[in-house]
């Protein structure tokens, strides 16, 4: 198996990968940096349905963590659980918990707004998510499969 680390490196592996790892700056290019690992994961494990949806989850991750404004790097990753299961989580060095904003579909004036429906997104398209709190900040992590479906 050849895995693309970066467009212009390539790294030969005996063994499938499983789990995929990143730091990135606390700038919103990491969230085009995210999309384009969860792209290339899910690629390499031919799990393409799962493709849309990671790619949205990650960036709403990633985007969440980048508002913190920690000056530490943001982490990565995304795994392989099962035949059709990963699990992508980012970690930050904030202890302040993101807030999930469930009010439905927004009205005319909130349309404005871009902001503060990430987790909701996540919650949709997610099978499960979850956020554990470490000494140093925080890990946000979802786990998708085949067939989920927005509500």
């Amino acid at each position: 198996m050849i895995v693309i680390a970066e467009p212009t490196l390539e790294v030969e592996l005996d063994e499938p990968l499983t789990r995929f790892t990143a730091e990135y700056p606390y700038a919103p290019e990491a969230a085009a940096l995210s999309r384009w690992l969860v792209d290339a994961a899910l690629a390499s494990w031919e799990l393409f349905e799962l493709i849309d949806n990671s790619v949205l989850v990650a960036s709403e991750l990633v985007t969440n963590a980048v508002q913190t404004c920690c000056r530490r790097k943001l982490g990565f990753s995304i795994e392989r659980l099962g035949e059709a299961l990963v699990r992508i989580e980012v970690s930050d060095g904030s202890c302040s918990l993101p807030v999930f904003v469930d009010g439905g579909l927004p009205t005319c004036a909130e349309r404005a707004s871009p902001r503060g429906r990430g987790l909701l997104v996540v919650d949709r398209l997610s099978h499960r998510w979850g956020i554990e709190l470490c000494a140093r900040g925080k890990t946000v992590w979802a786990e998708l499969r085949p067939g989920r479906r927005p509500r």
